[in-house]
């Protein structure tokens, strides 16, 4: 079953101490799960949300790049189109480690960069909109627009790429994130001086 989860809406008191009520009593298959220590385990958006936080915030030190890489599962796999020119067909990443080399190859090529969930506008209403499904290997599958603008070390050229991203969530962990550029959209930005 496909359905859009989105931010910010406003729930009434009364509403949401009912659905409190009904999730304390009954929770789901597939839902979160109290984890080893009491507390749940952080829902498939929960986790893509943190996902888009932590690669925002990865500034070439080993704690922001220990942070995001704890996202993944050990074994997971995160795949991603051609780079440049240089690549023909998708590049695959096994293993919490070579996720790590991939932070650090797009961390020598880009600085100052930005990574935000796209943000949809209806009504006069804007929200984060997050398609999530349900997936066969137990748990969801997550997808979200966003865009890059990140600045070219090489040439100090800065430049906005639109993209898309899906998640498939285990537990508390990614075990699978593909990431699509737009390239042929990228769009070269004007400083601001």
């Amino acid at each position: 079953m496909l359905r859009f989860v989105s931010r910010g809406r406003r729930v009434s008191p009364g509403l949401a101490a009912g659905i409190l009520l009904l999730t304390l009593g009954w929770a789901p298959p597939g839902e979160a799960r109290a984890a080893h220590d009491g507390t749940a385990e952080p829902s498939g958006r929960e986790l893509a949300e943190r996902w888009f936080r932590l690669v925002d915030a990865l500034d070439g030190g080993a704690e922001s790049r220990a942070a995001f890489l704890a996202l993944y599962a050990e074994d997971a796999l995160h795949i991603q189109g051609p780079a440049g020119d240089y690549q023909k067909g998708s590049a695959t990443y096994w293993g919490r480690e070579k996720v790590g080399l991939l932070v650090d190859r797009l961390l020598g090529e880009w600085k100052d960069h930005s990574i935000r969930p796209e943000v949809a506008t209806a009504t006069e209403v804007s929200e984060t909109v997050w398609a999530e499904a349900e997936g066969p290997w137990g748990g969801p599958l997550i997808a979200a627009q966003f865009t890059i603008a990140a600045t070219r070390r090489d040439d100090g050229t800065r430049w906005y790429i639109p993209g898309a991203a899906f998640f498939r969530v285990r537990g508390s962990e990614l075990v699978r994130v593909r990431i699509y550029l737009g390239l042929g959209e990228a769009a070269e930005v004007e400083i601001q001086r």
